[in-house]
């Protein structure tokens, strides 16, 4: 059970990390079409989604 646990911690680390790192290089410039700066937005929200559901699950099963 231990070792599920610290695999979901790690995974939303790095969908966090992933996320953070595209929204911090993102720009929308020349060569960017508006659709795909939306798109990329959206990835990165559903990242950190994933990323704080996997720590809420770890904080949960941890708590019992």
């Amino acid at each position: 059970m231990t070792k599920k646990l610290i695999t979901v911690w790690i995974l939303g680390t790095i969908c966090l990390f992933i996320g953070s790192w595209i929204v911090g290089h993102l720009e929308y410039r020349i060569g960017v079409s508006q659709n795909s700066y939306i798109l990329t937005l959206l990835l990165s929200f559903l990242l950190f989604l994933f990323g704080g559901l996997c720590w809420i699950s770890v904080a949960v099963a941890a708590g019992d």
